[in-house]
């Protein structure tokens, strides 16, 4: 069932179609969206085990798998995830996904006492995503049964409305690492910081390669290459240390264009700065019972984030 609100859509779960028919139709779109990134996190590493407790693994039921990882995304509060919206823009993947909460090693058996596995009530995209490489993706989805807090779960600060992130971020997620078009997933949550760029500069150098930068756009460097992200890293968070102690999502990993290509700039990695899609938030409230009225939490328009490299 899909109901359309103010600016919003939001979806229903019914489960109601089988997973075969879900993972004969939906994972090629999905979790093999983007099959050719051979630039990556050349400047990626493991993260240090469960520092970024706030990082959730979004995973699909398959019939020969099990579950299986193909996005990433960020808690907020007890019961709702933020993400990139085209990791649940398929309703069959969302009715057959679970998130996975306080693992590092998404494979270890010996983490099972950390982790804290829910299904997916319903999601949120923002009315204006077209699918696809586009602007507005980002969604929220909403949990069966709310987190319960502890070292190993814990939610993002959202940042203030209309703040705009400059200096570094740091990007997590558990995307392919390969440097073929052979793909290699890490098992560990990986890190890598990232420069966030001037809005001038970026649109200069996009424009020069007959590419625009939208108004709601924020890149990441460097321009000399090298950081990326590729498959499976979608919907991961953008960080920033807020008065050096609270953690802070300021973007969401979105898409890339992966190349091994040396001539000229090519964007790599969008994300959405939370700030701006903030002015949504109080119909949410409304709609969902979604913050506490403490947390002011607002929407405003999304601004995307993408990384630029491969300069000559």
């Amino acid at each position: 069932m899909a109901v359309v609100t103010t600016r919003i859509q939001t979806v229903q779960i019914t489960r109601k179609r089988s997973i075969c028919d879900c993972f004969h139709n939906c994972r090629s779109p999905v979790i093999r969206k983007q099959s050719l990134c051979y630039q990556k996190f050349l400047d990626k590493r493991e993260a240090k085990p469960h520092t970024a407790p706030y990082v959730v693994s979004i995973q699909l039921m398959t019939p020969d798998h099990g579950l299986v990882h193909y996005c990433a995304g960020t808690i907020i509060n007890e019961s709702w995830i933020v993400t990139a919206a085209h990791c649940v823009s398929n309703p069959l993947i969302g009715i057959n996904s679970m998130i996975m909460a306080g693992c590092h090693d998404i494979h270890a058996r010996h983490e099972s006492g950390n982790i804290q596995l829910r299904q997916i009530d319903y999601y949120t995209i923002h009315e204006l995503y077209l699918g696809g490489i586009n602007p507005y993706d980002i969604a929220l989805i909403h949990t069966e049964k709310p987190f319960k807090f502890d070292k190993y779960v814990q939610p993002a600060h959202l940042p203030k409305s209309n703040s705009l992130p400059n200096g570094y971020g740091r990007l997590y997620g558990w995307g392919n690492m390969s440097m073929t078009k052979r793909e290699q997933y890490p098992h560990k949550l990986q890190m890598a910081d990232m420069p966030i760029l001037d809005f001038n500069l970026s649109e200069r150098i996009l424009n020069a390669s007959g590419m625009q930068l939208h108004v709601t756009n924020f890149c990441t460097g460097p321009l000399t290459g090298g950081i990326s992200i590729c498959t499976a890293d979608s919907g991961g968070p953008l960080m920033q240390m807020y008065r050096r102690q609270y953690p802070t999502i300021v973007g969401i990993a979105s898409w890339d264009k992966c190349s091994s290509s040396t001539r000229g700039p090519t964007p790599i990695k969008k994300s959405y700065l939370i700030g701006t899609f903030i002015g949504i938030i109080q119909p949410l409230k409304l709609l969902l019972g979604l913050f506490s009225y403490d947390k002011q939490i607002k929407f405003m328009l999304n601004i995307q984030a993408c990384a630029m490299s491969d300069v000559l």
